[in-house]
């Protein structure tokens, strides 16, 4: 059995703080295959990598602030968000640079536009697009055509054919509890691969390896490659 492709998810989250270049800069340590990451944009169109939509409150009574509400530079003078806790996506790109795959995950809305200012600068990258929103992947690679793409799932569709037809996906993010043999081979049989969101335990990581998925997305990529290299 091959071992799936160990994707880090938003880099090693159980060692560094996540979305962040030390976490990223972990993961390659951990000869990850890929590094997942989230992205927002600013008001001036700067693509950033963090999870939520907003940078927590500074004091009691404080409201939290949007990340498409402030520009970059008042971003980064906002308390908690300096140096690398909050990098941009070019940040992370330069990086990682050809030594894994970036799997990028849209969080916000209309932003496909700067995200493909970004990605163009980076032709030699390997590079990914996927998220919950079907259509904005889909909107990317209009722009960027042999993107890979993908889609993102937590549940277990009714028809696999359909969704992924529709959009030409090449994968498949499924959350790790509604995989099985079925959906794999059905997604397998349209050309498309399914990555696995997220794997920590070897148990279910060996599970999901011998019902033949591609990929894992996970917070411990160093211990889980060689757990599954042991088993």
């Amino acid at each position: 059995m091959r071992i799936p492709e160990i994707i880090a998810h938003r880099g090693t989250p159980r060692e560094c703080r996540e979305n962040t270049l030390p976490s990223f800069e972990r993961a390659l340590g951990q000869k990850a295959d890929g590094i997942e990451l989230d992205v927002h944009v600013t008001q001036d169109n700067v693509v950033i990598v963090h999870h939520d939509a907003t940078i927590p409150a500074d004091g009691v009574g404080a409201q939290a602030t949007a990340l498409s509400s402030v520009t970059y530079a008042e971003l980064r003078a906002l308390p908690g968000s300096v140096d690398d806790l909050i990098p941009t996506l070019d940040d992370v790109l330069a990086l990682v640079a050809r030594r894994a795959t970036v799997y990028i995950e849209v969080k916000a809305q209309g932003m496909e536009q700067a995200l493909v200012r970004c990605l163009t600068k980076w032709p030699e990258s390997r590079i990914a697009v996927h998220a919950f929103d079907h259509r904005i992947p889909v909107r990317v690679r209009a722009h960027l055509p042999g993107l890979s793409i993908g889609l993102l799932s937590a549940s277990y569709p009714l028809d696999i054919s359909a969704m992924l037809s529709d959009a030409r996906a090449d994968a498949v993010w499924q959350q790790a509890d509604l995989i099985d043999e079925s959906f794999v081979s059905q997604v397998h049989a349209l050309g498309a691969r399914v990555i696995a969101w997220t794997v920590n335990g070897t148990a279910h990581a060996d599970q999901l390896t011998r019902m033949g998925v591609d990929g894992l997305c996970t917070d411990t990529p160093g211990r889980l490659r060689q757990d599954l290299a042991e088993t």
